[in-house]
């Protein structure tokens, strides 16, 4: 696959291209008056630089038209177009220039938000680290100061075509909504809609219905994160990598790490498989049994889906009374408690044994879980190689049953309900990425 961006600025070309890098592609940055030269391979994207945000809207025009014919001449499998994230420059003009160029009936799909840069789109109104677009810095600007943060009414001033704009409550409802409602401003004859967006989940939800609108060809335009989004959807579809399949493994009660499985549950439609913490807490034979029940039940979901979230975290089960049990069988309670963690690490263990090798990465909620299950795979110890967030790190096993296997591992208390879901999201990225760069 070959990708082109569109920028009005090196900043803004480079800030893209490196969020494409990061998905394994080779990324390389041009000016407006090189030629292309990069050899004709997939897994390549070029970023050119037009130098066009305070030039006149006449020359910004010609320089996108101009690159367009240098990206098509190359052989440009998908053109993305990259905005200033506070909406300066000659948009409406570029993107008109842009849409004319590509093919006729070529839809552009402009989505401002950037989260993690504190600019979100809602109701149609930039906000700028919580401040409307107007009250910032740009309403100052000596060249183009922007004295609105209504963005249909800031681009009907420079573009020739209607805006259509789909706001947050169709944006929240997902992809399949997200969908229909593209699908029903194209069918009228929209050839611009800005849609609304406020979490980065938004924009995956709308590169998510963009991919399954065959009709047109749609173009995003954004600062950088729909791009992104876009690319990796188009990627997963079209090449010949399966998504991996990955281990959860959470022992932790506490509510918030009840609320983020919950959360990740419900985003991805599954069921985990209960372990029954009080027939691990113990000794005797259940211990085994449990574990030899809860890996068959693994091995069954295996089968038909990509991510096994095993965990003793059910809303109905009691809390293990440690006291009691110690009593009765004559042991220390911290004996007991380590049973619970040794347990969950033995299922993790058999179920990658009997996985033969299907299981490409794993997550895990708490260190106790997490050297339980080292201590049992005889690793002799992790290389840390990212930082997913705060306290929860993205590395490889190294040594023992299962050395090179990447793993997340993450504190129980940390993160907020999205933690669990946004670790799973960041780990299957990186295998996804380590495996597309062995095939390739």
């Amino acid at each position: 696959m070959k990708i082109g961006v569109v920028a009005d600025d090196l900043t803004g070309a480079n800030g893209t291209g490196v969020k494409l890098a990061k998905q394994g592609l080779r990324v390389v940055t041009h000016f407006h008056t090189s030629r292309i030269t990069e050899a004709k391979q997939d897994n390549i994207a070029v970023c050119i630089d037009t130098d066009s945000r305070y030039i006149s809207q006449e020359r910004a025009r010609e320089r996108v038209v101009g690159t367009i014919k240098e990206l098509q001449r190359w052989g440009a499998d998908i053109i993305c177009k990259r905005i200033d994230s506070t909406f300066r420059g000659n948009i409406g003009q570029e993107v008109d220039a842009l849409l004319e160029s590509i093919e006729s009936g070529a839809v552009g799909i402009l989505v401002p938000s950037y989260p993690a840069s504190q600019r979100v789109l809602t109701g149609g109104y930039l906000f700028v680290n919580g401040v409307p677009l107007q009250e910032t810095d740009v309403a100052n600007d000596p060249v183009q100061p922007l004295k609105h943060s209504f963005l249909p009414h800031i681009l009907s001033e420079q573009t020739k075509h209607a805006i259509e704009l789909i706001e947050i409550d169709t944006i929240s409802h997902g992809s399949d909504g997200i969908e229909q409602e593209i699908a029903k401003r194209i069918n009228a004859g929209a050839r611009l809609i800005i849609c609304d967006a406020v979490t980065e989940e938004h924009i995956q939800m709308i590169a998510s219905a963009m991919r399954k609108i065959k009709a047109n060809r749609l173009v995003p335009i954004d600062p950088g994160p729909l791009t992104d989004y876009y690319i990796q959807e188009t990627r997963e579809r079209q090449e010949p990598v399966r998504s991996p399949k990955m281990l959860v493994s959470v022992g932790s009660v506490t509510s918030v790490t009840k609320q983020q499985l919950d959360y990740l549950t419900s985003e991805l439609q599954m069921q985990p498989v209960y372990v029954k913490p009080d027939r691990l807490a113990t000794y005797s034979a259940t211990w085994e049994q449990e574990i030899i029940r809860a890996t068959d039940e693994a091995i069954r979901v295996l089968e038909d889906h990509s991510l096994i979230v095993i965990t003793t975290n059910h809303p109905d089960h009691c809390l293990v009374d440690f006291k009691v049990i110690a009593k009765q069988e004559g042991v220390s309670e911290d004996k007991l408690a380590k049973r619970i963690t040794s347990g969950l690490a033995e299922i993790s263990k058999r179920l990658l044994r009997q996985a033969n090798g299907q299981i490409g990465g794993c997550f895990f909620s708490g260190g106790d879980v997490t050297a339980s299950f080292c201590e049992r795979a005889e690793a002799e110890g992790i290389v840390l190689l990212d930082e997913v967030m705060p306290l929860a790190a993205y590395g490889e096993i190294m040594g023992g049953e299962f050395d090179g296997l990447s793993l997340v591992t993450k504190g129980g208390l940390v993160g907020d309900k999205r933690a669990i879901y946004d670790s799973v999201q960041f780990l299957r990225k990186k295998i996804h990425n380590n495996r597309r760069v062995l095939v390739d």
